[in-house]
């Protein structure tokens, strides 16, 4: 965020200042900040380690049984992201 913060600075997107109010800008994020934030909040993850421990830990007969449908679930989740973030550039 820190990097994508300076290439805004360089750009010399450094925000905007809403009418009628006096003092400092505010800053918005850019859109390749919305995007790095939003594909790390669909966190694509090829093995659950944590949900393969806690059914290990209850008993389940096959721990690692949560992989595929895993992966299926995050790979979704992160296609669903990238199409969201596309909608939203093109809107801007």
């Amino acid at each position: 965020m820190e990097e994508l913060a300076k290439l805004e600075e360089e750009r010399g997107n450094l925000g905007y200042l809403p009418e009628g109010k006096k003092g400092k800008k505010e800053r918005i994020a850019s859109n390749e900040m919305c995007t790095f934030l939003i594909l790390n909040i669909s966190s694509l993850q090829l093995i659950p380690v944590n949900m393969i421990a806690y059914r290990q830990q209850y008993g389940s007969v096959n721990p690692a049984g949560i992989i595929a449908p895993a992966i299926v679930a995050t790979a979704f989740s992160t296609l669903v992201a990238v199409v969201y973030c596309k909608i939203m550039d093109r809107k801007r």
